[in-house]
């Protein structure tokens, strides 16, 4: 049986139950809290309360700029902006079964210099709460249950890097662990110095990880989008990845998914692949290569009711490393897109001169699957593509990490993207900046 189709029968089904059980979410989280907790006070009073608490910080500052992201030489339209960010975690062990997690980020937001044909933006402060949740430990033999905020991350974060809202059990054994969820974005907002409507988008995540043998993993997906807003997008996405150590010096990792569901009264029927392998030298600062090709399907015929664009999750973040200490952008610190309707073909070149710093150097190219006119999905550049050429162009990027110092990591990331036919013959190249300096405490 299609699993779009028994989803559709399920969701209709359930719709009205749906919207109540989301509003529900954080009184069931807090009755929880306060069953789970009631034990606590029953066990030896002699551990202090403080020994309890483990509190992490985080200061980090960041230098980030953008230049001429509509690809015209003729209008200046660059960002600037320094981003001072203050991060507080602090957990919390209530019992030998219970435990709690909150997770606060502070930043200041200033915007050291814009292009006059940019639309004015502000300095900007937020409070933002990024996690906090409640943690119970051995609910039944060998599972765990998770209540409230909290991060969803992959390895690669192809798939995921959000922090959702919501219900998550965790079940672990010899090499297996399953994960089961069921959440929301943002039912309560994530700035805590703003008022935002609440996230409308309701997701059931089913995960199944593997350790088939030692330093291979495997992991299965199965995430189900149920969009409650006028404009219902659902997607459904299937898909395996993994990553492993064949060799001491080679390297390797996979990403296959496909999505269905439906947009509207649009079939959604895509498929998309990320692969690639580093191999590295054994002599001095450890030289290595990378090679990587992603694809993402595109859609020949947007008019026949079916779309073939793949498009990812909308959750994820695109962010790794290849052999050095810092991660980047692996799909271009520049243009930085969306795996959808497109090929990346890419080759890494990094060396370590010493344990905890890393330079990289990363070449991109860019090709439409199916040419088509406008801009590109997710990307950072807001150019449009003509429609008749699928060469999009290609990038370099230059990662420096140094993390030699105890608790102390400086970063540069520079991009350059140099557009290909299908921005026309007058499009000027593109170029991207960060620094940071973060501090652990």
């Amino acid at each position: 049986m299609d699993p779009t189709l028994t989803w559709s029968v399920w969701r209709d089904w359930r719709a009205p139950r749906i919207r109540t059980l989301a509003a529900d979410w954080v009184a069931r989280c807090v009755m929880l809290m306060a069953l789970a907790t009631m034990p606590v006070y029953a066990e030896s009073e002699r551990e202090a309360v403080w020994d309890r608490f483990e509190v992490e910080a985080t200061l980090e500052t960041r230098y980030e700029r953008l230049s001429n992201r509509d690809l015209d030489a003729a209008t200046a339209d660059d960002l600037a902006v320094f981003k001072p960010e203050l991060s507080v975690d602090i957990g919390y062990r209530f019992s030998d079964r219970v435990s709690g997690f909150l997770s606060l980020d502070a930043e200041r937001r200033f915007v050291v210099d814009q292009g006059r044909d940019r639309t004015p933006e502000q300095d900007q402060s937020a409070l933002d709460l990024k996690e906090l949740y409640l943690d119970i430990h051995d609910l039944w033999d060998r599972v765990r249950l998770r209540a409230g905020r909290q991060e969803f991350e992959d390895r690669r974060e192809w798939v995921y890097d959000a922090e959702l809202d919501g219900l998550r059990v965790f079940f672990e054994r010899q090499g297996l662990a399953l994960e089961a969820s069921a959440t929301r974005e943002n039912i309560v907002t994530e700035n805590l110095l703003e008022k935002r409507e609440p996230g409308r988008v309701n997701h059931y995540f089913l995960l199944a990880r593997f350790t088939p043998a030692a330093q291979h993993d495997l992991e299965a997906f199965y995430l189900v989008f149920d969009d409650r807003s006028e404009d219902a997008e659902n997607p459904v996405f299937l898909g395996l990845q993994g990553q492993g150590r064949v060799t001491d010096a080679l390297d390797y990792w996979f990403a296959l998914a496909q999505v269905r569901g439906r947009e509207g009264s649009t079939r959604l029927r895509g498929q998309g692949f990320d692969l690639g392998a580093t191999y590295r030298f054994d002599t001095g600062w450890t030289p290595a290569i990378t090679l990587g090709y992603a694809f993402g399907s595109g859609d020949s015929d947007p008019d026949d009711g079916v779309d073939r664009n793949f498009r990812q999750t909308g959750l994820q973040d695109n962010s790794y490393r290849f052999n050095g200490v810092e991660n980047f952008q692996f799909y271009g610190q520049t243009l930085d897109p969306e795996l959808s309707n497109l090929s990346i073909a890419t080759v890494g070149f990094g060396i370590r001169p010493s344990r905890r710093s890393s330079i990289d150097l990363i070449y991109h190219r860019y090709r439409q699957a199916e040419a088509v006119e406008g801009r590109l999905r997710g990307a950072r550049v807001r150019a449009r593509a003509d429609g008749e050429h699928r060469d999009l162009g290609q990038a370099v990027d230059l990662i420096l990490g140094y993390h030699e110092i105890s608790q102390l990591r400086l970063r540069t990331k520079l991009g350059y993207f140099m557009p290909g036919k299908a921005f026309g013959e007058t499009a000027s190249n593109a170029y991207s900046v960060e620094f940071g300096v973060e501090y652990r405490f």
